[in-house]
């Protein structure tokens, strides 16, 4: 998915992540949306966003990005893939930003005290519960 700004686009390290070093996807890695130079809001849904580098015929397309924040974008990028004719539309995101003001997140995120690992949810205590 293009980067919101276009500078940052040009030389943002997914393209090289995603296009040249992971094994799954280098080879069916391809460029399908260019930022649109349309005027529009950041963080919020709209179909101007971007537009499709081609037509896709029922193709089904897997969007990656690196931050998910409200979701607009891929939203946005999505319209615009099926507005090219792409058949189903998935996305996978690297990361996630937490707004700590937002809820219980601050507090959660000071309760975890151990470090990350594969095998054990962070939000859980030893005993599989959520942690309150």
């Amino acid at each position: 998915m293009p980067s919101g700004d276009q500078i940052q686009d040009a030389k943002h390290p997914i393209r090289a992540i995603v296009g040249e070093i992971v094994t799954p996807t280098r080879d069916r890695h391809e460029r399908l949306l260019r930022r649109s130079p349309s005027d529009v809001q950041p963080r919020t849904f709209d179909p101007r966003k971007f537009g499709a580098t081609r037509h896709l015929d029922g193709e089904p397309v897997l969007l990656i990005d690196d931050t998910w924040t409200t979701g607009a974008s891929a939203q946005s990028a999505a319209a615009a893939l099926k507005r090219a004719g792409a058949g189903p539309v998935a996305a996978v995101v690297i990361g996630r930003h937490l707004n700590r003001k937002w809820h219980e997140n601050d507090r959660r995120l000071r309760g975890i005290t151990s470090p990350f690992e594969w095998d054990r949810c962070a939000l859980c205590d030893n005993q599989g519960r959520i942690r309150r």
